[in-house]
């Protein structure tokens, strides 16, 4: 801890030996006029560099048209005035001398737009990707190529992010332990259930997604890798409005999906809702080969999966925002999915002695996977008076998982002479209830103090009923070694308070502490008490943020995170690739704690930055083990020693020409992973690197084109080598005037080359591996979205805060 001390002390003088005192700057005072002399209020105001006319300062004028700038430091600005209805109007550009003092700018008057007061249709294009304090904002809703998209392939394409479809995994800035979040709110599901939803998700129902790498104290201290967000489309017009789009493509295999989102608005009621449906139906082919050393002889397993899969969800929300009064405003939502992945494979596995073709193995399998899901969201939130605010939540959420799977496994020797069939069954009931309860308070006590403060209470019941049998005679025997039924009970208590500290005008810095306790145990009828854990924590944060000047701006953050084991990774249950290669829990895993510090530098548009992490105990999953004796393959989660992770991140866009615009993403990796192999620490490393690039053409008669590829260079899972993968999507719109819509066509995986490869080469441990999995196909689709209801504003009607508040309560 003294060493973090030392590191922020040593930050924060690097931030502030080139900070003003917030003594020695000026107050800027006028009024909004209207050309009758008639004061208008809730205009905007802006102060301006002189120089090049970039935004220094804003604000609204009061209900008497007044207007007050604090804290401006010596230059040259003018000033701008704008609202909706009316021609913006400037200012002659001034000077402000290094003093403090009061300089009065007189009226700045404003003339109505007649031709715009009729009506005023708002529309608004953002870059893809927009770089924060602390988050990267990928727009999913105007990107093209993520039209008839999944939420999962958006993630996929987006900068630092990894999806691994083979093990259910996400990763972002090199790291496991991703949290995923809906709206702001986590989503506690296992993993590969979360995976599942997102690849089922249509893009058209989704505004934007936030990767949230440094997340302060009021975020759960869950999750070493960060957040990532995923807000719904929500509008805040009056009256009905909404969109609605159907999507179709092909590619070995049909995909389709549909979805619409309606809001309506009127005096203290919202309403708001969505449903979504897709299917996916793409051939995938899994690919595996693995020797082993038994008994002086090495024995190779090459396996061939032919899967034939079929995604099929629903998704629907359906929320109620209702202001009590002009101070308290009550909310409730309901969501619900339905979401059945199922899938006929034909597996063909080839074992050999010596290089010498001993044995054939056809696997027919059917396996179901079926998650249900209901939950329910009250939320209450209070103003007492201007800065002070008081929110509760309270949420239920139940989930149901059942995954059943039939084999037929048929053996053949060497020359492809029968020798016997045997079927088996693995099958697991999963139900999952989770309650939580959270309050926060927060409290502004002038303009440079804010504070923040909660506590939070979850309560979660795990049921795992796994039964693993063979039919011998036509009658089902359980393996009573695999056959059991598993309950987890896992309680965690949370409080935190943070404070936003304004230093001076270019200055802002937040320290923040939270303290979460666990009581976690899991257990079965015949063995109680198999996990039994109490730990409490305590994870400190800390934020500093530093503007030198219009176009150079810096940050620095620390915080500490923990990654708790997953309720599947735990609980223990039997998955078979072939009767020689099995997924399993394990109930040894143990939770990990990472420190984490980053540092960004802003240029203008560009973006630097630089992130390093250790982890303790890191969890990796889906680790590779071969059974001592045996040529069975186990793969689990296991903890690591630790891991460290170095991330370098730059990007910057670039505007070629008027229609051209170029993003580009550069990240560098260093990872470092130590473990256990049989009691000898075993250390691995490997540097890699991730481009993005997208590229933005407008075109004349309302055309766009857009056209990404990434690229993934060697990087490490757990202690195994993933290989490189990369992609290149291209897309074309086409925009209907009058509001007619919009259609879009879309390439995806232009050249067929998204697919997953890994490796691991240990001889000395009896593990070396090959895995490819083809699971995408180059689809081509076609996309047709339009909005429908009241999307225009007029100008003389002012907007309630109060709206935009809720919108930050449910995002």
């Amino acid at each position: 801890m003294k060493t973090i001390m030392h590191l922020l002390l040593g930050v924060s003088v690097l931030f502030f030996t080139s900070s003003h005192s917030i003594f020695g700057q000026s107050q800027i005072t006028g009024t909004v006029q209207l050309d009758n002399g008639q004061p208008l209020p809730f205009a905007n105001v802006l102060l301006l560099s002189a120089a090049d006319s970039s935004l220094v300062k804003g604000e609204v004028s009061g209900d008497d048209g007044s207007y007050a700038l604090e804290g401006i430091a010596a230059g040259d600005y003018l000033l701008m005035s704008s609202m909706v209805g009316y021609l913006e109007t400037y200012s002659t550009p001034f000077k402000l001398k290094a003093q403090s003092g009061k300089k009065e700018m007189g009226a700045l008057v404003l003339k109505e737009n007649v031709a715009q007061l009729d009506a005023v249709e708002v529309v608004a294009k953002k870059a893809l990707f927009e770089q924060k304090i602390d988050r990267l904002v990928v727009n999913v809703e105007g990107s093209i190529t993520a039209a008839g998209a999944t939420a999962l392939e958006v993630l996929e394409r987006s900068p630092g992010v990894v999806v691994n479809r083979q093990n259910s995994s996400i990763s972002l800035a090199g790291k496991d332990g991703v949290i995923v979040m809906i709206n702001g709110k986590i989503n506690r599901m296992p993993l590969a259930a979360v995976v599942q939803m997102l690849e089922g998700m249509p893009s058209g129902n989704i505004e934007k997604i936030e990767l949230i790498t440094t997340p302060p104290a009021n975020f759960d201290a869950e999750g070493n890798a960060g957040f990532i967000n995923i807000v719904l489309k929500e509008t805040s017009d009056q009256g009905l409005n909404g969109a609605y789009t159907f999507s179709g493509g092909y590619g070995k295999g049909d995909i389709s999906s549909a979805g619409i989102n309606f809001n309506y608005r009127k005096n203290n009621i919202n309403v708001y809702g969505d449903y979504s449906f897709s299917r996916r139906a793409q051939d995938q082919l899994f690919a595996f080969d693995r020797q082993v050393l038994l008994e002086g002889r090495t024995i190779r397993t090459d396996t061939r999966s032919m899967r034939d899969p079929v995604q099929r969800n629903h998704n629907a929300r359906l929320g109620l925002d209702v202001d009590l009064s002009k101070k308290t405003v009550l909310g409730l939502l309901l969501s619900s999915y339905d979401n059945r992945w199922s899938m006929d494979a034909v597996n063909k596995t080839r074992i050999l002695n010596n290089n010498i073709l001993d044995t054939l193995l056809t696997i027919t399998n059917d396996e179901v996977n079926h998650w249900k899901h209901l939950g329910g969201n009250l939320n209450l939130q209070h103003t007492f008076a201007s800065g002070e605010v008081l929110t509760f939540d309270a949420d239920y959420l139940r989930y149901d998982n059942e995954n059943p799977t039939n084999y037929l496994n048929s053996y053949s020797d060497g020359s492809g002479n029968m020798l016997f069939e045997e079927r088996t069954f693995s099958g697991k009931v999963t139900p999952i209830k989770v309650g939580v309860g959270k309050l926060d308070f927060n409290k502004r006590f002038s303009e440079k103090l804010n504070m923040e403060a909660g506590v939070k209470g979850t309560l979660s019941r795990f049921d795992n009923d796994v039964t693993v049998s063979r039919f011998d005679g036509g009658i089902e025997v359980n393996d009573p070694s695999l056959t059991a039924k598993y309950r987890l009970e896992e309680d965690i208590a949370a409080a935190y308070a943070a404070f936003d500290v304004k230093l001076d005008e270019k200055s802002d810095m937040k320290l923040g502490l939270r303290y979460e306790y666990t009581n976690s145990n899991l257990g079965t009828v015949e063995q109680a008490n198999i996990v039994d854990r109490q730990y409490g924590n305590l994870f400190p944060s800390f934020f500093l943020s530093r503007k030198f000047s219009e176009k150079h701006s810096a940050n620095f953050s620390y915080s500490r995170r923990i990654t708790r084991p997953t309720f599947n990774d735990m609980a223990p249950f039997v998955i078979f690739m072939d009767p020689y290669t099995f997924f399993s829990g394990n109930a040894a895993l143990q939770p990990s704690i990472s420190n984490n510090v980053k540092l960004d530098y802003r240029f203008k548009t560009a973006l630097i930055s630089i992130q390093y992490t250790v982890e303790d105990s890191a969890i990796a999953r889906f680790q590779s083990r071969v059974i001592e004796g045996t040529n069975q393959q186990l793969i689990r989660a296991e903890n690591m020693k630790n891991r460290k992770t170095a991330a370098l991140t730059i990007a910057f866009p670039w505007d070629v020409t008027s229609w051209w615009r170029m993003q580009n993403n550069i990240i560098g990796n260093w990872q470092e992973a130590n473990t256990y192999f049989d009691d000898d620490l075993v250390r691995v490393s490997t540097k890699n690197f991730q481009l993005v690039w997208i590229n933005n053409f407008t075109l004349p008669k309302d055309f766009t084109v857009e056209l990404m590829g990434f690229y993934r260079s060697k990087a490490l899972f757990g202690i195994m080598e993933a290989l490189p993968m990369g992609a290149v999507n291209f897309g074309v719109q086409k925009k209907f005037k009058g509001n007619s819509g919009t259609l879009r066509f879309g390439i995806d995986d232009v050249f067929n080359t998204l697919r997953i490869r890994s490796n691991g080469n240990y001889p000395e441990y009896n593990l070396v591996s090959q895995a490819e999995i083809d699971f995408s196909q180059r689809t081509f689709k076609l996309t047709y979205s339009r909005n429908f209801g009241n999307k225009k504003l007029k100008g003389a009607r002012q907007r309630d805060t109060g709206s935009e508040e809720e919108r930050q309560r449910v995002n």
